[in-house]
């Protein structure tokens, strides 16, 4: 994620959000009841305990005129413990639910939609689960969240650290990946995006069915849909299929900024594939919307801008915004194919993604890297240094501090260990985790073995020690 936020020098950037306050935590449950939240401590309620997803097949069709999504979600999983009962995500009414096609009972209370097979789900088995929902997700706000918005031709939902329970049932919690089946009904005139591959698009009742698939496991915050009237560019570079939308509510004139930004796109991703191995996924592109997000996010293989990243201004360089691109595109192998475990640890999401956009916008000629760091050291105030960014706790997941610390950490890091094993490391860690998980203590165990130093003491001054660390 990339925050658009004011900018008060050229390096130097205050501006933060809150995240909303932690719900109750979930009490512990029975040996047979699949825990309602998957153990993260900044978010107890989201994700689930008891089961892992493999896969989402999800119908979903979007009406502008009464604002209104009807949606069906099937999902494959396997149980990790005997189930009499389970819970899924959902801020939608279910209207029925369905284990291994016997129906079944259900509450719901929140986002949690609890289900009772008819039948227990017996440990190792495989079952699935069909839900059917309705409801008017942009009137649905949960905890001060909203991510689904409408636009002038359509809507957008799309967040993080959650968006799906908004339109679509779901393990919420980037700790159960899964791969996915997305069918959008759209009215005629316009189009649906979402991630992965564009497979199909068939006329249905009213209008067209568009299809994406995404082949390797992702993240449920990390899918996205996007209703609407687009631009739709597609071609193939370097061996990789691209696929751009353009809000066409926006102007031509910042159209054809976010278009020149985007085409950066293969360009970026072979900067970036020499540094850390090749790109992790079959497909790329982007989406600009006229929705006010205030981020780019990178939902998988396809980000989401915000149409304000193109907007003429003092940052951009030639009317372009590749900053942003290189951000996003940074992070399809830091945090999209090596995924958090825990909230916690989204220094390695946003701080690796800064740095590989710093070590851009160095290679085409704007500040080289030593200068945005000692600008960023420079500053005094205790506010910048105060807090731990290795553990920053739910209400600072996305502050600036997260971003520019987290990048000047791994600059601290190539410095002590030197260039070689620097970028050793991060082509192993995105290696040997591909398509998987990790953790800030596995990433430091990684860098001692791969430098043959002790590093506790830098990872201790940078992630955790709440004051500027010495030179």
């Amino acid at each position: 994620m990339r925050l658009l936020v004011a900018t008060l020098t050229a390096a130097l950037v205050t501006a933060s959000v809150a995240v909303a306050p932690t719900a109750v935590a979930a009490s512990s449950a029975s040996s047979t009841v699949g825990g309602p939240g998957a153990g993260d401590p900044y978010f107890p309620r989201h994700g689930n305990g008891g089961y892992d997803v493999r896969h989402y097949r999800i119908n979903a069709a979007y009406e502008a005129s009464d604002e209104r999504l009807k949606g069906t979600t099937r999902i494959r999983a396997v149980a990790s413990k005997r189930l009499t009962r389970f819970n899924l995500d959902l801020v939608l009414d279910a209207s029925s639910v369905r284990v291994d096609g016997r129906r079944a009972r259900m509450s719901q209370r929140g986002r949690e939609l609890v289900v009772t097979p008819a039948r227990a789900i017996r440990e190792g088995a495989r079952f699935v689960v069909t839900v059917r929902y309705a409801g008017r997700p942009s009137a649905v706000r949960r905890e001060g969240v909203a991510p689904f918005l409408t636009t002038k031709h359509g809507a957008v939902v799309v967040g993080q650290p959650e968006a799906a329970p908004w339109w679509f049932a779901s393990n919420d919690h980037p700790s159960d990946k899964a791969t996915f089946d997305i069918r959008l009904r759209a009215p005629r005139g316009r189009q649906a995006v979402s991630v992965g591959r564009l497979v199909s698009r068939r006329a249905v009742a009213g209008g067209n069915q568009w299809r994406w698939v995404m082949r390797k496991p992702m993240a449920t915050y990390l899918a996205f849909a996007a209703w609407g009237r687009f631009r739709i560019d597609r071609g193939k570079a370097d061996g990789v299929r691209y696929l751009y939308a353009y809000d066409k509510a926006m102007s031509p004139a910042l159209r054809r900024r976010a278009v020149r930004s985007l085409r950066a796109t293969p360009k970026v991703t072979a900067f970036l594939s020499r540094r850390l191995g090749p790109y992790p996924y079959a497909d790329l592109g982007g989406v600009v919307t006229t929705a006010p997000l205030g981020f780019a996010l990178e939902t998988q293989a396809r980000p989401v801008y915000d149409s304000s990243f193109f907007r003429r201004g003092a940052s951009l360089e030639k009317q372009r915004n590749t900053s942003v691109v290189a951000h996003e595109i940074a992070h399809q192998w830091f945090g999209n194919s090596v995924s958090l475990r825990k909230w916690r640890d989204i220094w390695l999401n946003e701080g690796l993604a800064t740095y590989m956009e710093w070590l851009w916008d160095e290679s085409r000629g704007l500040d080289d890297v030593q200068t945005v760091f000692d600008s960023w050291y420079s500053v005094k105030g205790a506010w910048f240094w105060r807090l731990p960014i290795g553990k920053p706790g739910r209400m600072h997941l996305f502050d600036h501090e997260i971003y520019a610390r987290g990048a000047m950490t791994a600059h601290a890091l190539r410095g002590e260990i030197g260039d070689d094993a620097f970028f050793a490391l991060l082509r192993r860690w995105v290696s040997e985790r591909k398509h998987g998980h990790g953790t800030t203590a596995q990433f430091v165990a990684l860098a001692e073995r791969v430098s043959g130093q002790q590093l506790d003491t830098l990872f201790d001054a940078w992630l955790y020690s709440g004051k500027r660390p010495s030179l």
